[in-house]
């Protein structure tokens, strides 16, 4: 093994695993100036040797007795004069830990203390080596006040002694591990060392016993006890663990610590893992392993106490709260996604009825969606170029005629099944005016929806004239919409494809979440008693939207992740295209434009807020309110006709914007959407919106 050091700049360094002699000389260590007679690190051009303990040294170490600033691991002293340690007071020749700022220096072996070239000895090893000590296995009683030299607890069990010198040990205190790793301290491990009255990492008390297990690197400090605390269990995980809690130990009734299983801070005696050294709450240790929740669309969520290493894309944000997750404790997390949520987020809206259990649904990473993938088409003729399938020509469960694929678009042209501006590819009928826009034609005929218990099923009105209401935009609509037949649920194509758990709109500069009590309103009922969340006044104050202003009626709206920024669904739903008859080009959707030196719309004339979304044309400096640019029915589609048993003639749904004809029933001006005969020398014309105007056509 070959390596580059920087005490010795000019060569590599070659491992060497055997006791080395040159001519009956002791070889020296470079870096201490101690003999060297096991693995040590040797240049072959020239007369350099380390110890390998010595070679992977850490250039930087923090030490209470210098704690202003850290201590750099130098090949040589710094000074031209004589450099003393500031502990010992000897001489420093060879490597130095030192502080430039305080010109403080420390030897090696003062920075690690003594016994850091025996650490990989054994305890008893430590402590007396002037004579053998032997084993007792039967002896139970060594006489009062005889105690361990290790731990300094009175002598009982088996023990090491030395009859010489009256010196006596614990059995486990003499076979302790000369290394551990503890969950408490995980960046470096506890190396077992000679104890000069340090305090304890864990409890906070002075270390009484002869040895502590210590980081070189942090001064980090664990009793023996608290490495391996006398307990009793209280629960075994099915994550592995072995939780016990402590009870013996009256300085650890009550201590501040972080629990590792939901990363919440406690101020109680805390439930020790005796494998890893995690500590957590003592309800801590019956989180369910996995859990459902309707506020994530993937079947399950996991318990982990080691995010970083279960979750290849960590994110940083609860998925639930939308807050910051610390990686370093215990979170719950999708194995299908990169969700991740608090575990105590994740208990206050998951169902503790829904948990699941058991070895094979765990190993099942089956996504909800994959249940209902029923499809809403039957393909009529299709393509295929090698592995790729080209669907030429369908039948769609909304229209009676069968769809083409077609790749050129009309600027003009709406999607039937969402009423918004269409993109290429989409599907039209070669009959009538009928068009689909390929992501409406994906929608599953049947769905499990991610905030919603009961399936919901992809519907069509094949009667032109009737409306649909969408519960989540409140506005009226023509087109495809997802219904429950358990609790009346229903929501447009466009809402439904928008709403999901986070989003990126064109209107804010931050990433947009729907919060976990507004998804909760969109729960089902199950055909119980009372209505559905989505009915029912849950009696909080809804924000007004930052888009329009105005209060969300339909409670379901986008938050912010960074700032007070609320988006209802109305607004985040807008088309970012519109035609108007006032002008030749596209209006676009505004959110700010920073000339904005007219603030009045085109179309009405009256006056507009600059900071509210607006619909403008730049060729023509045309502004215009969103109401005014997409009418009050914007996502109802003009035509349909249909006869009715009171009028001879077939009528037309019509959107009436100039030359307001009178209503045949009520006499006032048809100003919106209107039912209008088709035939050219009849006049005939009712208002649809007026129950009692529509209602004249059938009575």
């Amino acid at each position: 093994m070959e390596v580059e050091h920087f005490s010795h700049p000019y060569h590599s360094l070659i491992l060497i695993n055997q006791v080395l002699e040159y001519s009956c000389e002791l070889v020296i260590c470079s870096g201490c100036e101690g003999p060297i007679w096991g693995p040590c690190y040797s240049c072959t051009s020239c007369y350099f040797f380390l110890h390998k303990k010595c070679a992977e040294l850490p250039r930087e170490i923090k030490r209470r007795i210098h704690p202003r600033h850290p201590l750099h691991l130098l090949a040589k002293p710094p000074y031209k004069g004589k450099c003393g340690c500031d502990r010992c007071g000897k001489t420093c020749n060879s490597f130095v830990y030192h502080c430039s700022l305080c010109e403080f220096d420390l030897d090696i072996k003062c920075a690690f203390q003594p016994g850091f070239l025996e650490v990989d000895s054994l305890a008893h090893q430590f402590a007396h080596k002037d004579h053998p000590l032997i084993l007792n296995e039967e002896k139970e009683y060594h006489g009062e006040g005889v105690k361990c030299c290790v731990c300094k607890e009175p002598m009982s069990g088996p023990s090491y002694s030395c009859t010489s010198c009256n010196f006596f040990l614990h059995k486990k205190c003499a076979e302790l591990p000369p290394e551990i790793k503890r969950h408490i301290h995980p960046e470096h491990p506890l190396r077992l060392l000679p104890n000069h009255h340090m305090i304890c990492g864990f409890c906070k008390e002075t270390c009484y016993e002869s040895f502590v297990y210590c980081c070189f690197v942090c001064e980090f400090n664990l009793h023996i006890k608290c490495a391996f605390p006398p307990c009793v269990y209280a629960a075994d995980q099915d994550q592995g663990h072995q939780f016990r809690s402590l009870l013996n130990a009256p300085s650890l009734k009550s201590i501040s610590f972080t629990c590792n299983a939901c990363g919440t801070d406690g101020d109680d005696s805390p439930i020790v893992c005796t494998l890893c050294q995690i500590l957590v709450h003592k309800e801590c240790i019956s989180l369910p392993r996995n859990l459902k929740t309707v506020l994530h669309h993937h079947p399950r969520i996991i318990h982990t106490y080691h995010p970083q290493q279960c979750i290849k894309s960590i994110n940083k944000y609860c998925g639930i709260c939308r807050r910051e997750v610390d990686t370093e404790y215990g979170v719950y997390y999708c194995p299908d996604c990169d969700f991740v949520a608090h575990v105590n987020c994740s208990r206050e809206y998951g169902d503790s009825a829904t948990e699941t259990g058991g070895e094979n649904e765990e190993e099942q990473s089956v996504t909800v969606d994959d249940q209902f993938m029923e499809p809403s088409f039957r393909v009529v003729h299709e393509i295929k170029h090698g592995e790729e399938r080209i669907i030429e020509e369908i039948e769609h469960l909304s229209h009676q005629h069968n769809l083409i694929l077609i790749d050129k678009v009309d600027d003009d042209l709406k999607c039937d099944g969402c009423m918004l501006p269409i993109s290429t590819p989409f599907y039209s009928c070669a009959n009538c005016n009928f068009f689909l826009d390929k992501t409406c034609i994906e929608l599953p005929r049947r769905k499990k929806w991610q905030y919603h218990e009961n399936q919901l099923i992809l519907s069509w009105n094949p009667w032109d004239h009737d409306l649909l209401y969408c519960d989540l935009c409140n506005q009226y609509f023509r087109g495809l919409s997802y219904f429950c037949d358990i609790c009346g649920l229903r929501i447009d194509a466009r809402c439904f494809k928008s709403l999901e758990d986070s989003c990126k709109h064109g209107g804010h500069e931050h990433p947009l979440y729907l919060p976990a009590g507004r998804k909760n309103i969109l729960r089902c009922s199950n055909g119980g008693p009372g209505p559905p969340p989505w009915v029912a006044d849950d009696r909080e104050n809804i924000p007004h939207c930052s888009g329009c202003r105005v209060s969300e009626e339909s409670k379901v709206f986008f938050k912010c992740v960074v700032c007070d920024f609320k988006l209802g669904m109305k607004c985040a739903t807008l088309p970012y295209k519109a035609r108007h008859e006032y002008d030749d080009h596209p209006l676009f959707l505004t959110y700010i434009n920073a000339n904005d030196y007219q603030p009045s719309c085109i179309i009405c004339e009256k006056d507009r807020d600059p900071k509210l979304w607006f619909y403008r044309c730049e060729k023509c400096d045309f502004d215009a309110h969103p109401e005014c640019a997409l009418g009050r029915y914007p996502y109802v589609k003009a035509g349909g006709v249909h006869t009715y048993p009171k009028h001879p003639h077939p009528l037309a749904l019509v959107v009436k914007t100039e030359d307001y004809a009178a209503c045949e029933t009520c006499g006032e001006p048809c100003d919106d959407l209107a039912l209008e005969c088709t035939d050219p020398n009849c006049s005939f014309i009712v208002h649809w919106e007026r129950r009692q105007c529509f209602g004249s056509l059938i009575r």
